[in-house]
C-alpha cells in the first residue's frame, strides 16, 4: 500500500508539473523515459499499441474488446479486432480466451469471439426459412454462416428446437429439418402424379415434374405400393404402374393368338426385361420354340413341315418366305429350317436363305451345263493352259520329293547317331525304340488332311505342306459361266436370284468333271504333240543359226573401232541379239524339261537365271554359263563359242561358214537400211541410217549400233568421206543435237529455236539421203 501511496503521489506531482508553466513541465521523452522505468521495475502492466504511442491497461482492452462485440452484433472476428484496437493480435486473443472463461455467453470459435445473442438471432432467422422453404439443410446453412457444421447442429439449431425453431428433424439423415405441413404437401403431390402415371415412367422424371426432394419420394413410394412398383429406388430406376402390367399381359396374349410367333424387341418396347420367361408365364397352355429374336408357336412349325414333306414329294421347291408371316427376318427363318430339317430330308434337299431346293430339281437345272464343260475342256488342251498346269504339277511333285529324301537322309543320319552313341553292348531295346521314333517322323499327324491313302502319301502332303507353297490349280469352268445356264432355267420359275448360289455349288462338282474330260483330250494330243516337236527343234535352229551369223558379221564391224569404242559397241550387241539367242535357248529348255515359261514379255535376267537352274542336268551347266557370259564376256569369239556349246547340248547343228552367203547378207543388209532411209522423215534416224550405209559400203562389213554411237562412226568415217560431205555430215550432226536439246525446254525462244533448226534440217535431209544412196567405195579398209 506504500509503493500505491508514493505512485499516486507521483502521479499527482506529475499532473501538476504538466499544469504548470513551462519551466516546471515534463518533455515527452521525460515521460517516456518515466513510465518506462516504471514498467522495468514492475510498478504497473500496461500494454503497447502496434505503433506504440499509446498505453493500454489490461481492464480497459477487455472493455474495449467488450465494446467492439456489443458494437458488432455479438460476432467479431479477432483479426479485424486486433486490427481496429491497433494491439497486437496475440494480446486480442489471450484477453478474448479470459473473457470466455469468464462469461459462459461468450464463445471462441475459428479465431471469432461469438456471443449468444447472436445464436439466438441465428436461430430465429433459420426458423423463418423453415416457414418459407419447408425444409432446410445443415449444409445450407454453413455455407450461408460460415460457422462449422456441428456446431450450428448442436449450438443453434438442436438447441433452440421446439423453442424458437419449430421443425422435425429427419430420421434417415441427421441434418435435413422440416416441418410437417411440407411433408403433407409434398406426399399429396407425389399421390396426384403416381395416380395419373398409366406406362413405365423414369424416377429422374417424376422428380422433375413433380419438384419434391428424392428421399420425400422413396419413403411416398413404400407408403403407396397399391399404385404400382419401383425398379431401382435411384434416378436411374423406374416406376411401373400396376395398370400397365396388365395391360402388357392382355397385349402379348392378343397378340400371340393372331400372329403365331412374337418378337423379343416387340415385348421389350413394352418393358419387359426377360421376355421369355414373361411370355412362358402368360401362354402356360401354348408348346413355344424359343428362338434367338423371336417365339413362335407349334402351329407354325407344323404348317412349315407339312410343306416341306409336300415339296420333297413332288421334287420342286419351296420358298419358305410365302408360308411364315413376313415380320420374321432371315434369321428367324433359318433357325425354323434348322428345327425342322430331319436328317432324312437334308439328304433330298439343299437350302438357299429362304428357298429350299430338291437335288432332283437342282440336277435338272445343271444338265445343259454339261455341254459347256466339254466345250472348256477342249479350249484349255488346245490353247495349252491345262498343258501347263500338268507342268506346274509335276515340278510341285519334284520339290515334295526332293524335300522328302532329304528328310528321309536327315532321320537316318540321326538314327545312326543314336545307335553308334549306345555303342555295341547298348542293347536292342534302345535301338527299337530309335527306329520308332524315325518312323513317326514321317507322319507328323497328316490322317486330317489325307484319307485313304498310304505312308508314302502321307509324306508327300507332309513335305508339301513344309515347303508352304500354293498347289497349281487350273479353272477351266466359273461359276459364273454356270450361273448363266442355270439362270435361263431357274427364270419360269421366278428363282432366277437364285442361279449364282446353285452355280457356286455345283461348281466343285463340274470343274472336276471339266478336269477328267480336259485330261482325256490332253493323252489324245500327245500322240501329235510328238510329232510337232521335231519340226519346232528344226524350226529354233534355223532362228539360232541366224543369230549366230548376224552376231559373227556384226563381230567384224565393231572390230574397225578404237578399244574403247568396240566394248561399247560390243556391249549393245549381246544386249540385243546375243540376249535373243540366249533367250531362244532358255525357252527351248524350258519347254523340254516342262518349266514354267508362261512370260508376257522378253525373259529377264531373273527369269532366265531360274529357268537354267531348274532345268536339267544335261543342259544346266552349259546355260548357266551362257546365261553369264551375255553379261560378262569381254568378247564376242566367247560369246559364240559358249552358244556353240549350248546348242550342242540342246541336240542342235551349227551350220559351216559359207562367204558366199556372207557377201549375199552384207548386201541384202545394205539394201534394207537404203530402203528405211527412203523412207524416214525424223532427222534423228535419217543421220543414224546414212551413217550406218556409208560404213557398210566403205568397208564391205555390217555394224550394228545405237544412236548414241553416231558420232564415233562420223569420226571414222572421216577418212572416207570428201571435205564437202564430211561438213555437210557433222553440220547435220550439230542441228540434230540441237533440236533434241531444245525439245525439252518450253520457253517461246527454244520453241522458235527449234522451228528454226526444223527448217535447216529439212533442207538437209535430201542432201544427207542423197550423199548415202549414191555413195560409192574409193577403196577397201582390210579387215581383219
Amino acid at each position: 500500500m506504500a509503493d500505491w501511496d508514493e505512485i499516486k503521489r507521483l502521479a499527482a506531482d506529475f499532473q501538476k508539473a504538466q499544469l504548470s508553466t513551462g519551466l516546471q513541465r515534463l518533455s515527452e521523452r521525460n515521460c517516456i523515459e518515466i513510465v518506462r522505468l516504471l514498467i522495468e521495475k514492475g510498478l504497473i502492466d500496461v500494454i503497447y499499441t502496434n505503433d506504440g504511442k499509446e498505453y493500454l491497461t489490461q481492464d480497459h482492452l477487455k472493455q474495449e474488446v467488450k465494446d467492439e462485440l456489443y458494437v458488432r452484433g455479438g460476432r467479431v472476428n479477432l483479426i479485424e479486432l486486433a486490427r481496429v484496437l491497433n494491439v497486437d493480435f496475440g494480446k486480442i486473443e489471450y484477453t478474448a480466451k479470459r473473457l470466455v472463461e469468464k462469461d459462459p455467453n461468450l464463445h471462441l470459435l475459428l479465431g471469432q469471439l461469438i456471443e449468444t445473442s447472436y445464436l439466438q438471432r441465428v436461430a430465429s432467422e433459420i426458423n423463418q426459412k423453415l416457414v418459407q422453404y419447408g425444409e432446410i439443410h445443415i449444409g445450407q446453412l454453413t455455407t450461408t454462416y460460415d460457422l462449422p457444421t456441428d456446431f450450428i447442429l448442436n449450438k443453434i439449431v438442436l438447441a433452440n428446437l421446439h423453442k424458437v425453431i419449430f421443425a422435425k428433424q429427419d430420421p434417415t439423415n441427421a441434418h435435413i429439418f422440416f416441418t410437417q405441413s411440407y411433408i403433407a404437401r409434398n406426399k399429396a403431390k407425389i399421390r396426384g402424379a403416381l395416380a395419373a402415371i398409366t406406362k413405365p415412367t423414369p424416377i429422374s422424371v417424376i422428380l422433375n415434374l413433380t419438384d419434391v426432394p428424392a428421399r420425400i419420394l422413396y419413403m411416398s413410394l413404400n407408403e403407396m405400393s397399391s399404385l404400382g412398383s419401383v425398379t431401382v429406388q435411384s434416378p436411374a430406376g423406374q416406376y411401373i404402374p400396376h395398370v400397365y402390367q396388365r395391360m402388357q399381359a392382355q397385349w402379348v396374349k392378343d397378340y400371340f393368338k393372331q400372329n403365331g410367333h412374337i418378337m423379343y424387341e416387340t415385348v421389350t418396347k413394352l418393358g419387359v426385361s426377360d421376355v421369355r420367361s414373361f411370355v412362358q408365364a402368360q401362354l402356360p397352355d401354348e408348346k413355344l420354340v424359343q428362338l434367338k429374336n423371336c417365339i413362335i408357336g407349334n402351329r407354325l412349325i407344323d404348317q412349315v413341315k407339312d410343306s416341306m414333306d409336300m415339296c420333297v414329294t413332288s421334287n420342286s421347291y419351296l420358298d419358305i418366305s410365302t408360308i411364315l408371316p413376313s415380320s420374321l427376318s432371315d434369321d428367324n427363318i433359318e433357325e425354323i429350317l434348322t428345327h425342322i430339317l430331319t436328317p432324312t430330308i437334308r439328304k433330298q434337299t439343299y437350302v438357299f436363305g429362304m428357298v429350299v431346293l430338291t437335288v432332283n430339281f437342282m440336277d435338272e437345272c445343271v444338265k445343259g451345263c454339261l455341254e459347256l464343260v466339254n466345250e472348256h475342256a477342249k479350249r484349255a488342251v488346245e490353247s495349252g493352259s491345262y498343258q501347263k498346269y500338268i507342268a506346274e504339277k509335276s515340278i510341285k511333285h519334284q520339290e515334295v520329293d526332293h524335300g522328302v529324301m532329304e528328310e528321309e537322309k536327315a532321320d537316318k543320319r540321326e538314327e545312326r547317331r543314336k545307335k553308334a552313341s549306345t555303342g555295341k553292348g547298348g542293347g536292342g531295346a534302345q535301338g527299337r525304340e530309335t527306329k520308332t521314333k524315325s518312323t513317326k517322323k514321317h507322319a507328323r499327324g497328316t490322317r486330317g488332311n489325307v484319307s485313304d491313302s498310304d505312308d508314302g502319301g502321307e509324306i508327300q502332303t507332309n513335305a508339301s505342306n513344309k515347303k508352304g507353297g500354293k498347289d497349281p490349280h487350273i479353272e477351266l469352268i466359273t461359276a459364273k459361266e454356270i450361273a448363266k445356264v442355270v439362270e435361263k432355267t431357274l427364270e419360269p420359275e421366278g428363282l432366277e436370284m437364285l442361279a449364282k448360289d446353285v452355280a457356286n455349288h455345283y461348281f466343285p462338282i463340274l470343274s472336276k468333271q471339266a478336269l477328267v474330260k480336259a485330261h482325256e483330250l490332253y493323252e489324245q494330243s500327245l500322240q501329235k504333240n510328238n510329232q510337232n516337236r521335231r519340226q519346232t527343234h528344226a524350226s529354233i535352229q534355223e532362228k539360232l543359226n541366224t543369230l549366230y551369223n548376224d552376231i559373227r558379221l556384226y563381230e567384224k564391224g565393231l572390230k574397225l573401232f578404237p578399244a574403247d569404242v568396240q566394248g561399247q559397241l560390243l556391249k549393245y550387241l549381246l544386249k540385243t541379239f546375243g540376249t535373243d539367242a540366249c533367250n531362244e535357248l532358255c525357252l527351248y529348255v524350258a519347254s523340254e524339261c516342262n518349266l514354267n515359261t508362261n512370260f508376257n514379255a522378253p525373259l529377264t535376267t531373273e527369269q532366265r537365271t531360274k529357268i537354267a537352274n531348274d532345268s536339267g542336268p544335261e543342259y544346266r551347266s552349259h546355260l548357266q554359263t551362257l546365261c553369264k557370259a551375255l553379261s560378262a564376256s569381254e568378247t564376242v569369239e566367247d560369246f559364240l563359242d559358249k552358244t556353240e556349246k549350248t546348242m550342242q547340248a540342246c541336240s542342235m547343228m551349227l551350220k559351216k561358214i559359207d562367204k558366199k552367203k556372207d557377201r549375199n547378207l552384207i548386201l541384202c543388209h545394205k539394201h534394207g537400211l537404203l530402203e528405211q532411209l527412203t523412207n524416214c522423215t525424223d532427222p534423228a534416224l535419217v543421220l543414224h541410217l546414212a551413217v550406218l550405209i556409208i560404213f557398210t559400203i566403205s568397208t564391205q562389213t555390217m555394224l550394228h549400233a545405237s544412236g548414241r554411237h553416231v558420232s564415233a562412226i562420223l569420226t571414222f568415217l572421216q577418212t572416207v568421206l570428201s571435205t564437202d560431205d564430211s561438213k555437210v555430215f557433222n553440220n547435220y550432226h550439230d542441228l540434230v543435237l540441237k533440236l533434241l536439246s531444245t525439245e525439252s525446254s518450253t520457253t517461246e525462244e527454244a520453241k522458235a529455236n527449234a522451228e528454226d533448226i526444223t527448217k535447216q534440217l529439212g533442207e538437209l535431209t535430201p542432201v544427207v539421203k542423197n550423199i548415202a544412196g549414191n555413195f560409192k567405195k574409193a577403196g577397201v579398209t582390210p579387215v581383219e
